[in-house]
């Protein structure tokens, strides 16, 4: 399952735990569902910040970077 899949499928995870309808059972079943998904979409997310951390890394010194102002006209 990719990212934006496992993504998807904790929102509606999330969605359901939200609802009033939910026995304790349910519950703990979309519970123990979610978690690993969520600790997965954790991990791609790490290794994608550790991919960009290295390519500015390996282009250190190539770019100068400016201030974004939000005044500017």
């Amino acid at each position: 399952m990719n990212i934006e899949e496992a993504l998807k499928k904790l929102e509606e995870i999330t969605a359901r735990l939200e609802q009033a309808d939910l026995s304790l059972d349910e519950a703990l079943a979309l519970f123990e569902e979610g978690l690993p998904l969520a600790a997965s979409i954790k991990e791609d997310l790490d290794k994608a910040k550790l991919r960009i951390e290295k390519v500015i890394e390996a282009t250190k010194g190539a770019f100068e970077l400016e201030p974004f102002d939000l005044d500017s006209d």
